[in-house]
């Protein structure tokens, strides 16, 4: 007996990560990689009761809230920052189609990992639920020459499914989908990685000299954006009419 059937099948609630390798001039990587290294060192955490703390003073993880691309002036946070703005409009054209024309709103911290103070120990894993999009640059990513060629190793930021349901035991041959335990990306000097702000994600131990890891997070202004305003704004706004009868 034959019997007439009609399948649709939609991947939903997708995850993208894009890995984009900027090819700069010579002298771009190592002066960028100055200023991100002073910002690193002068926005350590040594006032733990400092309301900027972002972690704590056990761990080279640790650090004050701040904005490295205003904290900084220079030609090269400049180039940064363009850099990234491209890379936000390439990933949201790739991944969803949408040529993104307006704003893009953006903040950075520094992280300089090295051997010789024992940082080079990876990230825990974490996402930025408050960010639409985050691009990491490296600038510098220096790793020993007989480094073993294994993602354990090399400093990968691994990213996990948002879902948290994990590896499927059952082989996928779908070339337009990915459902591994973890997607790794294996980080060099001039790598930028840009994926959503929800998605978990870490890095692994690296065996090398040192790395630096300038992470932009990006807010994308759209005209349907939330338009939140604080109290003491709504309430002075308000104050300007009068009692209202209350």
């Amino acid at each position: 007996m034959e019997i007439e059937t009609t399948t649709e099948l939609q991947m939903i609630y997708p995850a993208f990560v894009m890995h984009k390798h900027w090819d700069m001039p010579e002298g771009f990587n190592d002066r960028l990689y100055a200023l991100a290294a002073a910002d690193a060192v002068a926005n350590r955490i040594n006032d733990a009761d400092d309301g900027r703390n972002v972690g704590d003073q056990t761990n080279h993880l640790g650090h004050l809230r701040h904005n490295f691309l205003m904290d900084k002036r220079d030609p090269a946070v400049a180039a940064l920052a363009e850099m990234v703005a491209a890379a936000v409009r390439e990933y949201l054209q790739r991944a969803y189609g949408y040529e993104h024309t307006g704003d893009i709103s953006m903040m950075s911290d520094t992280f300089w990992q090295r051997r010789a103070l024992h940082e080079n120990v990876g990230i825990n894993t974490h996402t930025h639920i408050q960010t639409d999009i985050v691009c990491t640059y490296y600038p510098r990513v220096t790793l020993d020459a007989d480094c073993p060629d294994t993602s354990l190793h090399r400093g990968a930021v691994r990213f996990y499914d948002p879902a948290n349901v994990g590896k499927r035991l059952w082989p996928c041959r779908n070339p337009d989908a990915y459902v591994g335990g973890w997607y790794a990306v294996e980080p060099h000097t001039g790598s930028m990685i840009v994926f959503e702000g929800h998605v978990p994600h870490d890095s692994t131990y690296f065996e090398g000299e040192e790395r630096m890891c300038i992470p932009v997070l990006c807010s994308i202004n759209l005209p349907n954006s939330h338009c939140k305003a604080g109290l003491a704004e709504i309430l002075a706004h308000q104050t300007q009419g009068g009692p209202h009868g209350l």
